[in-house]
């Protein structure tokens, strides 16, 4: 991949294109080239000069291809810390893997060819999807300077090049399974010598906040100060750190004392060697003697311990389920659904935020099942089933489980199943009449007059046995 990533490079440096560039607005919908159909979004800093010094770039992956609405969220930290900000209009969670990365490759190969860049200050940031791909690019690319990782990666340590450190930023909501993984991940590539860190806010599995987002964009910015990849400009250090420490000192005020001191553990190891952090460490003396963060830390403790066990029976019995096609227990799953659904709902936050980060753990561990029996020949057709029930129970708006429920228990004659989950994907708010007559094996069960009751029930019309519904 790596040499094809580079012949990429070169083929776009010689096809440059010519733009009109507009700088402090976002510019949307910007051709990647002539020959192929993707496009991207694209911010210059007003400090920006086509003639000038090269810019520091952030591209920007998406999972939904939003690249408009991500560059918007990179807009203030970019004015601010001059940044260019160029954002993928096509990262799409149903390519595959290898689909994103070349998307990803192509819009850095464009935009390096018809913009004066810092080839030393290339860094790329993704949310889900985007994140995986953003994450695994050091290990094709060469000298990126950093990467910001949203809810998700994907890093590939066997490839990536002792030489060429990169500054990892992780983010996640405290509602998000994924900020385990990034921890864990930023421990591994701590002890590697990259220069890491993880932020938490509140949150589920999504972007965070352009003032979140503005301090995993400063990580990037100090490291490369402390670099010599760009000067030292006291004036934003000083203006950084304010704002930084301040939303740490919020954090402290609305009672939110655990990530109050994770923030500033990070802050202190991010402003170390360019300003006097005495204060940051003296805020977290104070606060670890306060009797609110002990009762906090305790409670934490607790519930840290409930997760893990949760998390290590779930993983266990779905995968013992599926193996052994035991349709029996999917009452068993649905009744955690709704335990999990009243915790989540309930007055301990923590406990609250524990139930949300299981459900979107399972929510994904069915997801990945579904996927790992696609891939196995000797998968039976029942434990593809069970998968996708599971995983509807998990996520009710996954019409692709539905649609596969639907067509393997059709091939199975089991008819009155696939008119149950169709059923359901219509209340769900499944709506393409199109699609539900173009399901693998169906063709005897469309034909039924009851598919088609149901279809015209929810959509107000079907293709066969056109009959009013009462």
């Amino acid at each position: 991949m790596r040499i094809l990533c580079l012949f990429l490079l070169i083929c776009f440096q010689v096809s440059a294109q010519q733009m009109t560039l507009k700088k402090g607005v976002v510019m949307d919908s910007l051709p990647v080239n002539d020959t192929i159909n993707e496009t991207y979004s694209l911010f210059l800093p007003m400090s920006f000069q086509s003639n000038g010094r090269e810019k520091a770039v952030i591209f920007v992956l998406d999972t939904e291809g939003r690249g408009k609405a991500a560059a918007q969220l990179f807009k203030p930290a970019a004015e601010e810390q001059g940044y260019i900000i160029a954002s993928s209009n096509n990262i799409d969670p149903d390519n595959s893997f290898e689909e994103n990365v070349m998307v990803a490759a192509r819009l850095m190969n464009a935009v390096t060819s018809n913009i004066p860049l810092d080839y030393d200050q290339i860094s790329i940031a993704g949310f889900a999807e985007g994140a995986r791909v953003a994450s695994s690019l050091p290990a094709v690319f060469n000298n990126l300077h950093g990467v910001i990782a949203v809810g998700d990666h994907q890093v590939n340590y066997e490839y990536l090049d002792a030489k060429n450190r990169f500054v990892f930023v992780g983010m996640a909501g405290d509602e998000d399974f994924s900020g385990y993984g990034l921890r864990a991940t930023a421990m591994q590539l701590e002890s590697l010598k990259h220069p890491v860190a993880v932020y938490s806010f509140d949150g589920g599995h999504g972007w965070p906040k352009p003032e979140i987002l503005s301090m995993g964009v400063s990580s990037l910015t100090l490291q490369a100060m402390k670099e010599g990849k760009r000067p030292k400009d006291q004036q934003l250090i000083e203006n950084l750190y304010r704002r930084e420490t301040g939303i740490a000192n919020k954090l402290i005020s609305t009672g939110d004392n655990m990530h109050a001191y994770n923030l500033m553990d990070v802050l202190q190891e991010k402003y170390d060697g360019l300003r006097n952090t005495s204060e940051i460490k003296t805020r977290q003396k104070q606060l670890s003697r306060s009797r609110n963060f002990s009762e906090e830390q305790r409670e934490f403790s607790r519930v840290q311990e409930k997760e893990a066990r949760l998390m290590e029976d779930f993983i266990y019995y779905l995968n013992e389920d599926v193996a052994t096609e035991n349709f029996e227990n999917l009452g068993w799953w649905n009744y955690q659904k709704r335990q999990l659904d009243e915790l989540a709902s309930g007055a301990n936050e923590q406990e609250a935020d524990m139930a949300k980060r299981i459900l979107g753990m399972l929510k994904e561990l069915s997801k990945n099942k579904i996927t790992e029996l696609a891939s196995l020949d000797e998968a039976t057709l029942e434990s593809k089933l069970l998968a996708n029930m599971i995983q509807t129970i998990f996520d009710q708006e996954n019409f692709k489980a539905y649609k596969d429920i639907i067509s393997l228990s059709a091939q199975d004659r089991d008819y009155s199943t696939s008119l149950f989950y169709l059923e359901e994907m219509l209340k769900n708010g499944f709506d393409d009449m199109e699609a539900l007559y173009d399901l693998e094996g169906t063709l005897a069960l469309k034909m039924t007059p009851e598919y088609n009751w149901l279809v015209r029930k929810y959509l107000g019309s079907s293709k066969y046995y056109d009959v009013p519904v009462e």
